[in-house]
């Protein structure tokens, strides 16, 4: 029996509408299902925004990553999303009904062994699953989640466009934390960074960075998500695709090439330009997850000409680390506002690539 305190006396509804995925056909459709039932290690939350990310086009598409993406009945997508406490479970710790809160979607996992440590998907004792990927996940008015997944939101943040703080947000936290890391001992007023791919990811590094001190340069083919660069200040942007000679401007501007590129795109090409925009010892970060492999020059990495390193959304201590920096230095994502009956509209909207920023459902 979970603990109610939220809902002032307010009887709950029976049913919600979910856009969900179906396997079988590959398919998605607003479906009415019921309001879920908390178990003792749960939280059920009023959601307020859930955001789409590129990654649940997986769904739709086939991969190399040996990735399940749902098998059986269909299920709600999402896996970003935030909103307020209506009710506890019995286990649940250090939260209570009213508290507003964002999330990573690792089910099924101990949280405990040492590879929940390095990323809950890794975990030793369970059967890990990502909500939103083969279990109901967030776009829909009311969600189930596992408290250790939970991070409270710092007063001020505005739950409506934050969903994505909480897997763009802190995915490019900590792709710029961990090459912060790499880059220890530079001056960050003098040290170039390029971010590849400035859009819904990227636009979010760049807050990250330029928060931090750093000179950065935006990548993109799409002029929209070049302005949007500007717009978060980075202090110079290329595309490629129509600037031929982007690299050659770009290490002329910097003297020697950038000290660090984060790679946000799924784009294998992307990527293997990528090394020719690095000064020597450089750091290619890699963070964007394409559907094919990538490769790079063993030559380049054992004479440590380059430096490859990975970076993702984490686990639940550095969620707090980047909502406590993303509330102290204003950084907030750019969210473009759909309804879930607009659900369809906005995920061919990413599917083309027309989004600037990210696209998601804000919830009455």
């Amino acid at each position: 029996m979970g603990i109610d305190m939220a809902t002032n006396g307010t009887q709950l509804p029976e049913k919600q509408k979910a856009a969900q995925f179906n396997p079988k056909d590959q398919t998605v459709s607003i479906n009415e299902i019921p309001i879920p039932s908390i178990k003792p290690h749960e939280i059920l939350v009023k959601v307020k925004s859930a955001s789409l990310c590129h990654s649940d086009l997986m769904l739709f598409e086939p991969n190399e990553q040996n990735l399940t993406l749902g098998t059986g009945a269909p299920f709600t997508m999402g896996h970003e999303a935030c909103g307020t406490i209506l009710q506890l479970g019995s286990d649940v710790q250090g939260f209570e009904p009213g508290d507003n809160i964002g999330w990573l979607p690792i089910v099924d996992c101990c949280y405990d062994c040492d590879g929940c440590q390095v990323h809950n998907l890794h975990c030793e004792n369970g059967t890990p699953q990502v909500q939103g990927m083969s279990v109901d996940g967030y776009f829909q008015e009311y969600v189930a989640i596992h408290w250790r997944n939970a991070a409270k939101i710092p007063a001020g943040m505005d739950l409506s466009t934050l969903a994505p703080m909480f897997c763009a947000g802190c995915t490019a936290f900590n792709s710029v934390t961990d090459t912060v890391a790499e880059l220890k001992g530079s001056e960050p007023a003098e040290t170039w960074v390029a971010v590849v791919g400035c859009g819904g990811l990227g636009h979010l590094g760049i807050q990250y960075l330029k928060a931090m001190g750093y000179k950065v340069i935006g990548i993109d083919l799409s002029p929209d998500a070049l302005e949007e660069a500007k717009t978060q200040g980075a202090d110079h942007v290329f595309n490629p695709g129509t600037e031929e000679d982007y690299i050659a401007q770009i290490k002329q501007l910097t003297g020697k090439g950038v000290h660090a590129a984060i790679n946000y795109t799924n784009s294998v090409p992307a990527y293997s330009s990528n090394p020719s925009l690095l000064r020597t010892n450089g750091v290619l970060m890699v963070t964007g997850i394409p559907q094919k492999p990538l490769q790079f020059s063993a030559m380049d990495i054992s004479m440590n000409r380059i430096r490859v390193r990975g970076s993702n959304n984490g686990t639940t201590p550095r969620l707090r680390e980047c909502l406590e920096f993303s509330g102290k230095y204003g950084i907030k994502p750019h969210l473009t506002r759909y309804r879930l009956e607009e659900f369809g509209e906005m995920l061919g909207v990413m599917r083309e690539g027309r989004g600037v920023g990210r696209l998601g459902v804000v919830f009455d």
